[in-house]
């Protein structure tokens, strides 16, 4: 299984640890863990594109989260599916900063697993967007864009 797919996994298992009062810090490690799950879906789909494999996990380092955020809200993928996993992303970083840093929220269970799904959702869509039917060379412009600037 994939890092992503692990971190989702996480994500999914903090938010359902506690059974009857769940703790707020197994609820906000769950969002922020979402929302790490899908920048690492889209990290490790962008560098898989990378011919030389030894390079890929320093040019993994190299994404930075307000770009990609930038991005994803500037997407012009005609794609539904490219255009949900960007809209997906810009939604769940907002949430994990809420979750991270401000401390008057206070978090459900039911909130918190609608954030996880929404991350999982967004998995789907990304997969779905692997079939044939759908531009490749769309869905790699739209990883591109969350690494490099646009400068046209």
């Amino acid at each position: 299984m994939a890092f992503h797919d692990d971190l989702l996994d996480q994500a999914d298992h903090l938010a359902r640890r506690d059974k009857k009062r769940p703790k707020q810090a197994n609820l906000r490690r769950a969002v922020s863990t979402a929302y790490y799950a899908l920048f690492h879906l889209l990290v490790s789909e962008a560098v898989s594109y990378w011919r030389l494999e030894r390079q890929r996990s320093s040019l993994a380092r190299s994404f930075e989260h307000g770009k990609m955020k930038n991005a994803c809200k500037n997407c012009k993928a005609r794609d539904p599916g490219i255009q949900f996993v960007a809209a997906a992303f810009v939604d769940l970083q907002q949430f994990r900063h809420d979750a991270d840093y401000n401390n008057s929220k206070t978090w459900t269970r039911f909130e918190v697993l609608t954030h996880i799904d929404t991350a999982g959702d967004a998995f789907l869509m990304w997969a779905i967007r692997k079939k044939p039917t759908i531009s490749q060379e769309e869905a790699q412009d739209f990883l591109l864009s969350l690494f490099a600037s646009d400068r046209r």
